[in-house]
C-alpha cells in the first residue's frame, strides 16, 4: 500500500517523541501547576510575638494586617485590647491568602474565594462546603508592654 502524504514510522516516533519532551518541558517551567499565589505548608506557628505599636494597621480597630515575621498569619484589631489572630491558609486548596480591599477582608489568588474579616467564606469553592472558616489562633495581649502572643 502506497501513501504520498503518509509518515513513516521513524518519522511519526521522532515527531511524536519531540511533541511530548516539548510539553514536559513546558509543564516543568510552569512551576507547581498553580494559577498564582504561595503554596502554604507545615503547621500553624505557635508563640509568635510582636509589639503591637510597630504594625501600624493594628492601631485601626477592624484593619488586618499580615505578622510582621510570619505571613501564614494575619491579625485584626477588635477592641482597645482584644485582637483575632487568623491562619492565611485557603480552605480550598492551602495557598496563602491576601489582605484585600484596604486591609479589610481576603482574596485566594488562585481562584478567587474570599473571606471577610473574621475569616468567613463569602465566595469560592468553599462557600458552600464544609469549611466555612479561616482557623482562628489564640491570642493574648498585653496592655503594659503592648505585646501580642499569638499560638
Amino acid at each position: 500500500m502506497s501513501c504520498e502524504d503518509c509518515l513513516s514510522r521513524r518519522a511519526f516516533l521522532t515527531k511524536g517523541t519531540l511533541a511530548v519532551a516539548g510539553v514536559a518541558a513546558l509543564t516543568a517551567g510552569c512551576g507547581d501547576g498553580q494559577i498564582g499565589g504561595v503554596g502554604v505548608t507545615g503547621p500553624l506557628p505557635t508563640g509568635l510575638t510582636l509589639k503591637v505599636s510597630t504594625v501600624p494597621a493594628l492601631a485601626t480597630v477592624g484593619a488586618l494586617a499580615f505578622h510582621p515575621t510570619d505571613a501564614r498569619v494575619a491579625i485584626k484589631r477588635t477592641g482597645a485590647a482584644s485582637f483575632l489572630a487568623l491562619s492565611t491558609t485557603c480552605t480550598h486548596e492551602g495557598t496563602r491568602i491576601d489582605i484585600v480591599n484596604n486591609g479589610v477582608s481576603f482574596e485566594c489568588p488562585n481562584h478567587g474565594s474570599r473571606f471577610d474579616s473574621d475569616g468567613n467564606v463569602t465566595r469560592g469553592p468553599n462557600a458552600a462546603g464544609t469549611v466555612t472558616k479561616l482557623p482562628i489562633l489564640p491570642t493574648s495581649y498585653n496592655v503594659l508592654t503592648d505585646i501580642l502572643t499569638i499560638g
